[in-house]
């Protein structure tokens, strides 16, 4: 066993590639149910690198309008806040989940397509639950799985033994971490939200995602992201090699009033989203 002391972790994570000013200050302010739509434009209106990827974005052939889009004002009368916050989240996370994380078995890219499933995931499953916030709960999506970056060279180097721990005890890949590190990627993920003070509930988001009844009482926000990354893993979209031992707890199913069909008609329907977003975005 492997025992990762805090302040290595911390020291990994203040290496990671801090998400822009930008786009923290537009998460705090879609967190809050106060917040107005001017608000948000005001944030953007004001960062040029934001402002001038977002305008080729909506100017590209993807969106194929009818008149060029000229300012941000534009972009949100003909392309709408909600898709313009998935532009702005998507384009300042590519740097910092793109690259590959061998540990988990995920190609360059990856990461960030897995991530992009969860949040476009999150908002569809919420929809189908019922629930708001679908804003916080795209960011929760993105940045669930962001412990994977910090752990991902210490998994590389105990891999053999976390695979044989899962094959010879049956457990989760979730709990061989922890036997094998002393800490899982959605503790690390956790300390990193933290750390970067993205505002609640993200933090217990991503530390729960994987185990939402570990929560002194049920969290409706945790049970969507749980639902999402199973969606996104049962069709095979970038979950890595942990996806086999992924299980779905039956307790947040009973909870959201979903079902197992609905993981798999958001998974399809996620599925057709990140192909879009990658072909927006230039992906293979």
């Amino acid at each position: 066993m492997i025992t990762l002391a805090p302040e290595y972790l911390v020291e990994r994570a203040d290496s990671l590639p801090k998400l822009p000013d930008t786009t923290l200050r537009l998460i705090n302010v879609v967190n809050n149910p106060d917040s107005s739509l001017d608000e948000i434009v005001e944030i953007i209106r004001y960062d040029q690198t934001v402002t001038t990827e977002l305008l080729r974005l909506c100017n590209s052939a993807f969106f194929a309008l009818s008149r060029k889009i000229s300012s941000i004002d534009d972009a949100v009368r003909y392309v709408g806040t909600a898709k313009l916050m998935q532009l702005v989240m998507a384009a300042h996370t590519q740097a910092l989940l793109s690259p590959e994380q061998a540990g988990y078995g995920l190609r360059p890219g990856a990461l960030w397509c897995h991530s992009i499933g969860v949040a476009v995931g999150c908002q569809l499953m919420a929809q189908r639950a019922g629930m708001k916030d679908r804003g916080t709960l795209f960011t929760v999506g993105l940045l669930h799985d962001m412990g994977k970056i910090v752990l991902n060279e210490n998994i590389s180097v105990t891999y053999s033994g976390i695979v044989r721990m899962v094959n010879d005890m049956g457990i989760s890949f979730l709990e061989a971490e922890q036997r094998m590190l002393g800490v899982t990627h959605p503790e690390v993920g956790e300390m990193v939200a933290q750390r970067w003070k993205l505002p609640d509930p993200i933090p217990q988001c991503i530390r729960y995602h994987h185990e939402p009844d570990a929560l002194p009482e049920p969290d409706p926000m945790v049970d969507i992201v749980h639902l999402a990354d199973a969606a996104c893993r049962v069709m095979g979209i970038g979950g890595g090699d942990d996806s086999p031992m992924y299980r779905v707890v039956p307790a947040v199913l009973e909870r959201t009033g979903l079902k197992e069909t609905d993981i798999e008609q958001v998974g399809a329907e996620v599925v057709v989203e990140v192909k879009s977003i990658q072909e927006l975005f230039g992906i293979q």
